[in-house]
C-alpha cells in the first residue's frame, strides 16, 4: 500500500488518505482482513500529524471499510457496500461535472467522444 499526497490539491489530506485506501482495497491491494500500519506508522511515513491519519482512519471505520481490534490493529472489512458508497460518489462526481460540461456549451459527441476515450485509457 501506498498513499501518495498532493498538497497543491484542494483535497483534504485526509480525503485523500480515505480516497487512496478505498482504491487500493477496489484495485485488489489490499484484502479484505489485510492489516493496515499503524496509526503512528502511516503518520510517520506520510510526514503528518498523527489526527489527520486518525481522522481518516475513523471515517473509514464508520463507513465500515476497515475495523480495529484492540491490541491487534487495523483492518480491512471487505465490505462490498462500503466500496459501492465511493463508486456512487464517483459517479455523482462525474454527473456534476457532465452537467455543468452541458451547461457549458459542450455538445453530447464531444462529451462521449472525450468519456470513451478516458474509459479507455484507465487501467
Amino acid at each position: 500500500m501506498n498513499i501518495f499526497l498532493d498538497y497543491h490539491s484542494r483535497t483534504p489530506i485526509y480525503e485523500q488518505i480515505k480516497e487512496q485506501i478505498v482504491l487500493d482495497i477496489s484495485r485488489g491491494v489490499l484484502k479484505k482482513d489485510d492489516q493496515l500500519p499503524s496509526l503512528r506508522q502511516l503518520s510517520s511515513q506520510l510526514g503528518i500529524n498523527i489526527n489527520t491519519v486518525k481522522r481518516a482512519l475513523s471515517e473509514l471505520e464508520a463507513q465500515g471499510v476497515i475495523y480495529s481490534v484492540a491490541g491487534k490493529g487495523i483492518f480491512i472489512s471487505g465490505n462490498a457496500e462500503s466500496q459501492n458508497i465511493y463508486l456512487e460518489q464517483s459517479l455523482d462526481a462525474v454527473k456534476n461535472a457532465l452537467i455543468n460540461a452541458k451547461q457549458m456549451g459542450a455538445s453530447e459527441e464531444k462529451i462521449t467522444a472525450i468519456l470513451k476515450e478516458i474509459y479507455k485509457g484507465v487501467e
